[in-house]
């Protein structure tokens, strides 16, 4: 996850765009590589019947805990840093409309 060198208010339209484009594609791949491997290590550690040992220990669960919540925490970031990008579109958008009907 790397930060444009450009300001979001100096970028163009179709920079805005390019970049949101760029996040989404992040965001969708941390969430099949991070976000679903995690939960899925926790669901793993957390169901009735363990194929290791039958009760996990406190650790385990907690290590597992701690590893799907730093993935839903990146979430949140991306998510953030995409947010930013399509309402800086929109205004942008919104600001054009609004000077081509004048």
């Amino acid at each position: 996850m790397i930060r444009p060198a450009k300001p979001v208010q100096r970028m163009t339209l179709q920079e805005l765009l390019t970049q949101a484009q760029k996040y989404i594609r992040d965001l969708a791949e941390h969430f099949h590589a991070g976000v679903f491997s995690s939960l899925a290590d926790f669901h793993e550690v957390t169901r009735p019947t363990r194929k290791k040992s039958r009760f996990p220990s406190v650790q385990t669960l907690k290590n597992s805990l701690d590893k799907f919540s730093e993935a839903a925490e990146e979430t949140i970031l991306l998510s953030d840093l995409l947010l930013d990008f399509l309402q800086e579109a929109l205004r942008r958008a919104k600001a054009e409309v609004e000077r081509q009907r004048i």
